[in-house]
């Protein structure tokens, strides 16, 4: 996989990635297959969560995430409920970025607007890589 950005090249504050997203009813009815979640409740919907792994998926597709990367945490906050076949926009920024003694943490923060610009949902994911040869 060709990543566009590597890891060590983040800068606080920038966007990486914006791209429009429309999820399909066969997308949500393979994501529900997948979770077994019932089809009724998201029969107009997309899933708040289908939405975050969305979200991973184009981060972990753009930026080369190095090898020992430890997941420290996840928020998602959802102003409204998607629909689907809804045109929407994806953007991707690092919120966050700091060093401690040698391990480099990183905060990704995913908004989701509607074609207005309006928010729809937005998630923050964060994670912590470890200095070479330190294993948790």
């Amino acid at each position: 996989m060709t990543h566009s950005l590597q890891f060590a090249d983040l800068v606080k504050g920038q966007a990486f990635a914006r791209f429009p997203l429309t999820v399909s009813a066969a997308e949500v009815q393979a994501y529900l297959d997948s979770t077994g979640e019932s089809p009724e409740v998201w029969a107009e919907h997309v899933p708040p969560i289908f939405i975050d792994a969305i979200a991973i998926a184009m981060l972990l597709s753009t930026v080369a995430i190095p090898k020992g990367v430890m997941h420290t945490g996840q928020e998602h906050e959802s102003h409204r409920a998607a629909r689907i076949d809804e045109p929407m926009e994806l953007e991707m920024r690092v919120s966050a970025l700091s060093e401690r003694r040698g391990a480099v943490i990183a905060a990704f923060e995913a908004n989701l607007t509607d074609a207005g610009g309006a928010p729809i949902t937005t998630m923050k994911i964060s994670v912590m890589v470890l200095p070479d040869g330190v294993t948790a």
